[in-house]
């Protein structure tokens, strides 16, 4: 297993979530800020030259629907393939992996039909022979109860350099939308050889409130209330065969400058590794 801490572009708490990172040798960063094409280069400068050992960093774009892939494919596509070049350029410069992550709304019929497969192919074309990943994350869908199709856009493109992000606390979601007992739905949802093939990173929490909306004080991405719930989260993750993938606590927190409940995480699942 490996862990990566998830930070963000303010450095809050990194001291704190350091000995992770330093363990680890990797790290997400969230992004807020609007202006993060151009921060990039600088924030990832930064991380590497506090935690020199870093190996691999995973850039996540700013939770709103602007940065969702679609909206980024189709209206700011030239934007979009400037920030794929100044994260080739992290990664050349830095000697390390970037990972780059997508939220996408859309099922796989309107991938194909809308010409989404063809924006991802040019955004690809730009990232081949370098050390720079695109990862596509599964949300909740009111639209589509059953299937995961981020596997199905990776399979039909069937690119390396193109993974999925894999969010546990969001098939929760799902299966609380549709009123599917989670283990049904799991077995329904997945399949294990794509899930093996595919997945290079997880993002991995309890879940709060199962409907999935998030707001700023009750959200689903918090840490596990027990040892017992998050060992039953993961038990998921050995099923399917990805336990040994990267997983990053997606935790949200009251307080971000201590790090308290990201830490409480990190440290139950290094206690389920041994």
């Amino acid at each position: 297993m490996k862990i990566y801490p998830k930070c963000d572009e303010m450095f809050n708490g990194i001291n704190i979530l350091k000995p992770y990172i330093e363990k680890y040798k990797g790290v997400e960063i969230q992004f807020i800020s609007y202006e993060c094409i151009n921060m990039a280069y600088d924030i990832i400068k930064k991380y590497k030259e506090q935690i020199q050992v870093i190996e691999e960093i995973t850039v996540h774009l700013p939770l709103v629907d602007e940065f969702n892939f679609e909206t980024l494919a189709f209206a700011k596509l030239d934007k979009e393939k400037e920030r794929i070049k100044v994260l080739t350029k992290v990664a050349k410069d830095f000697n390390i992996r970037v990972n780059l992550i997508y939220h996408t709304l859309w099922n796989f019929d309107t991938w194909c039909y809308s010409g989404a497969i063809d924006r991802m192919k040019e955004l690809l074309n730009l990232i081949q022979n370098t050390n720079v990943y695109i990862l596509i994350e599964n949300i909740y869908s009111a639209i589509e109860p059953i299937g995961c199709w981020v596997f199905n856009v990776a399979k039909v493109i069937n690119n390396k350099h193109l993974k999925v992000c894999f969010d546990t606390c969001h098939l929760h979601c799902q299966a609380n939308l549709f009123k599917i007992p989670f283990d049904i739905f799991m077995g329904k949802y997945l399949n294990k050889e794509e899930c093996q093939k595919y997945i290079h990173q997880i993002h991995f929490s309890g879940v709060l409130n199962n409907d999935g909306f998030i707001d700023i004080k009750k959200t689903h991405g918090k840490v596990h209330n027990s040892f017992e719930s998050l060992r039953d989260d993961y038990n998921y993750l050995e099923i399917f065969g990805i336990e040994d993938k990267i997983i990053v606590p997606e935790v949200s927190e009251d307080d971000y400058s201590t790090r308290k409940d990201q830490i409480e995480e990190i440290e139950m699942l290094m206690k389920k590794e041994k």
